[in-house]
């Protein structure tokens, strides 16, 4: 065998040693454990559904699923109607879920919106017959609940939950639609929901000094701030320099989480609670998130905008909007223009 017949040989063996490692990593299950909702419609052909199951994060390539449900012969068994997926399944196990419906239990449709505190989730929730109020509370408190795995993507493995935080659950509940059974057994929801803050973050790129845990306790404030989801990242970059300044965030909706019930206004007293989560007596941000924020929050969290502004405060226009100020001076002006403190 002559040099050249080896050199091709050689580059032959590389490029299929290449193309079978590509292989082999597309193959195999994404990850997650997350279980969500996943229609097939009668009329559904098989390419655009290998292509959902991408876009949902079920599978890494849809050409490779298509390949594989043909060979095997799975490709004209899928079955329709509403099945339940789970993350990190194979290509096998997907298969067999979409194959038959005689799994499947009866579960209502539960949209969970932006915002809500572990209180107010766990009313939700109990009133739909899903979990058992007290016993979700409960199993809020501490991060047992979540899996190893869990607490290492978020960065909790090696953090206490502060003596001050009532619920550790705080903020990582994502708000999205679920379908839920009755009575559910409680760690199951309260992973689940996890699992998909888990999925929404872990494209993001933090671009501040931020923990995973920090980035979303800022996302729960910019929540309770902004209506405007355009003005989230300005919101954002207002908090990252009175942080990065040794500033306190004098965050109206920190004090609004310490009372038992919200109020239109807040009065100076307010303002002066003893609380870690009160930042208008204490810097930088409070123990634990205030709230489930949405993508749109913690997209602006991870990435905030960069400007000179310091304050902002309501228009109170009807617009929903804000008058962002680079001085106080300026911001006092606002502020009596308004008839806010």
């Amino acid at each position: 065998m002559n040099t050249s017949v080896k050199s091709i040989l050689i580059v032959l063996i590389t490029l299929f040693v290449i193309f079978a490692g590509w292989i082999v990593y597309e193959v195999r299950p994404v990850e997650g454990s997350a279980e969500k909702p996943f229609v097939v419609k009668e009329s559904s052909d098989f390419t655009s559904l290998s292509e959902r199951l991408k876009n949902e994060g079920f599978v890494k390539n849809p050409f490779l699923f298509h390949v594989y449900s043909t060979i095997t012969g799975r490709k004209e068994k899928i079955a329709a109607g509403e099945h339940t997926l789970k993350q990190g399944d194979n290509y096998k196990e997907i298969l067999r879920d979409l194959s038959t419906l005689s799994k499947e239990t009866e579960a209502d449709e539960m949209v969970i919106p932006e915002g809500l505190t572990v209180m107010e989730l766990a009313d939700r929730l109990s009133q739909k017959g899903i979990v058992n109020r007290e016993v979700f509370l409960n199993k809020a408190k501490t991060w047992n609940t979540l899996t190893k795995e869990q607490r290492e993507q978020l960065e909790l493995n090696n953090d206490k939950v502060h003596p001050k935080v009532k619920y550790a659950m705080e903020g990582l509940l994502y708000p999205d639609t679920y379908y839920f059974e009755k009575k559910m057994d409680e760690d199951v929801v309260i992973r689940q929901m996890t699992d998909r803050m888990i999925e929404k973050t872990a494209q993001l790129n933090i671009t501040t000094n931020q923990t995973p845990y920090e980035m979303i306790t800022l996302a729960s404030i910019i929540e309770k701030e902004a209506l405007l989801n355009k003005e989230k990242r300005t919101i954002a970059g207002v908090f990252i320099n009175r942080i990065n300044d040794g500033k306190k965030l004098q965050s109206c909706s920190t004090v609004q989480y310490l009372l038992d019930r919200p109020k239109a206004a807040l009065k100076r007293k307010d303002l002066k609670i003893k609380s870690p989560y009160n930042t208008y007596l204490n810097e930088g941000l409070p123990p634990s998130p205030i709230a489930s924020p949405d993508l749109n929050s913690l997209k602006a969290a991870a990435d905030p905008e960069k400007h000179d502004y310091y304050f902002f405060v309501a228009k109170q226009d009807g617009t929903w909007s804000h008058y962002f100020s680079k001085t106080y001076n300026q911001h006092r002006k606002y502020t009596q223009l308004n008839g806010n403190y």
